[in-house]
């Protein structure tokens, strides 16, 4: 795939939250009681001035049998039964590349690393959102499959092959061209 056309980033990561949980973060998303989180959303505020007095709000998808928490700046929390998907807007090139004058690498990282911490959990896994084979653990979120994290993470390791040691080897460079090959799972080693 050439330029990652259509690919954003996307993050997977197990809970266990009921909805009254999930009713309760989102007060305290609203209350600024996620420190990363608001610090990323402060941060890309400038770029969303339509958004300085938006706040997290619950949706309800039936058909998918999914609960998002809706923020500022296209941040979203998309929660099944068992597993957390965090969208953003963010390129799944420029999650990579990291190349940018703004950190949206570490950023991403920090509210993965925020949300693992709330949900009590180990890791996250990062994956485009379209367009590539590890994409597709995306199917196993809604309600007519709800798998957890732990079947996602298998279910790669079967179909696409180890994760990556490091982001950056998920990004290969053609001459007029590149590639997103393979998919990441972030254990926050460095975050201890």
């Amino acid at each position: 795939m050439k330029h990652g056309v259509g690919m954003d980033f996307t993050a997977y990561i197990g809970h266990r939250l009921n909805k009254n949980d999930l009713n309760h973060m989102c007060l305290e998303l609203n209350s600024n009681k996620f420190i990363y989180t608001q610090h990323f959303l402060q941060e890309i505020l400038i770029y969303n001035p339509s958004d300085v007095n938006k706040v997290w709000k619950i949706e309800t998808d039936d058909w998918g049998g999914t609960i998002s928490l809706d923020g500022p700046c296209g941040l979203t929390f998309t929660f099944s039964e068992h597993v957390c998907m965090m969208s953003h807007y963010t390129r799944w090139l420029t999650f990579l590349l990291n190349d940018l004058e703004f950190d949206f690498r570490s950023h991403l990282r920090n509210v993965s690393y925020e949300l693992t911490r709330y949900f009590n959990t180990k890791f996250a896994i990062y994956v485009p959102d379209s367009s590539k084979k590890e994409s597709a653990i995306m199917d196993f979120l809604w309600e007519d499959e709800n798998k957890s994290i732990e079947f996602m993470k298998k279910w790669l390791l079967e179909k696409c092959g180890s994760p990556k040691d490091e982001i950056d080897s998920i990004y290969v460079d053609y001459e007029d061209s590149w590639e997103s090959e393979g998919y990441f799972i972030d254990y926050f080693i460095d975050y201890k």
